[in-house]
């Protein structure tokens, strides 16, 4: 048995695997990325650290870092060391791979994917990938998405579609496609949601649901964990922005289900320089 929390930017996400069955699965919202004193961020990650700790205390727990802690590894550091785990910083490179193989392992698929997170997007095919500074708490800092008025959406949008490379047959990952498509659906539920195809009707149906709403009213429909009303709109941009060339299949997954894999079978592996 194994736990593996991905310590991102928007929120770090533990999962426990046991023979690759997952046992627990459960996303904490920290919005690291939007606190800018470093101590104060210190005590946020604690805090959610401290409850991931009690709540698998008899399980080895692996921790990684992605964007934030890239721009901040001392924050890492200080966190691995104030609670004894093992862990590292993931580079772009190592995160964008990772995530690719947890819907792809074996490199064979002709899919393009998309990881958004509070920092960054990763889009990654199988044998190119990049790193897009279009997080959804780095669009919040750019344009005015807050409800209720979401005044600049429009402008993010065209942002986000200059950025955007080619592609073809999108998958999305990340906590902003799951709350979208949980929005659909009217309930949280990552079972549900895994492989629902989100298409620009969707995504535009759900700013229209969302318009007019202050956070404390969406926060209140208890449908998407509460935290994640205060970056849906930024993360409906990207998603409207890829919708529109194609539409998206969702994926609950990520490289936290690749990594648990890889520590239950002996080790992690990096096959992609293997291929170089």
């Amino acid at each position: 048995m194994v736990a593996v929390v991905d310590l991102g930017s928007n929120s770090f996400i533990l999962l426990v695997q046991h023979e690759g069955e997952t046992l627990l699965e459960e996303v904490y919202e920290v919005g690291l990325k939007s606190i800018g004193d470093e101590d104060e961020a210190f005590e946020s990650a604690s805090r959610v650290v401290s409850q991931i700790k009690a709540k698998v205390s008899d399980v080895p727990i692996h921790v990684f870092g992605t964007a934030i802690f890239r721009e901040k590894p001392h924050l890492f550091e200080r966190i691995v060391r104030k609670f004894g785990l093992k862990g590292e910083i993931l580079s772009e490179e190592d995160e964008a791979y990772f995530t690719y193989m947890s819907v792809d392992p074996s490199f064979e698929k002709d899919i393009t994917v998309f990881d958004l997170g509070g920092g960054s997007l990763e889009v990654v095919r199988k044998d190119w990938f990049m790193s897009l500074p279009l997080g959804t708490h780095v669009l919040n800092n750019l344009f005015d998405l807050s409800l209720p008025s979401i005044q600049q959406f429009e402008d993010a949008l065209r942002h986000v579609e200059e950025m955007l490379p080619s592609f073809t047959n999108p998958v999305g990952i990340g906590g902003s496609f799951v709350a979208i498509a949980s929005m659909r659906i009217g309930k949280w539920d990552l079972k549900a949601v895994e492989g629902f195809i989100l298409t620009h009707h969707d995504v535009e149906a759900v700013i229209q649901q969302l318009r007019g709403n202050t956070f404390e009213q969406v926060r209140g429909w208890n449908i998407i964990p509460a935290g994640r009303e205060k970056t849906i709109v930024a993360g409906c941009a990207v998603a409207l922005a890829i919708a529109k060339r194609g539409s998206i299949k969702v994926s609950t997954k990520g490289f936290r289900h690749t990594l648990a894999r890889m520590l239950e079978e002996g080790g992690i592996q990096r096959p992609w320089v293997r291929g170089r």
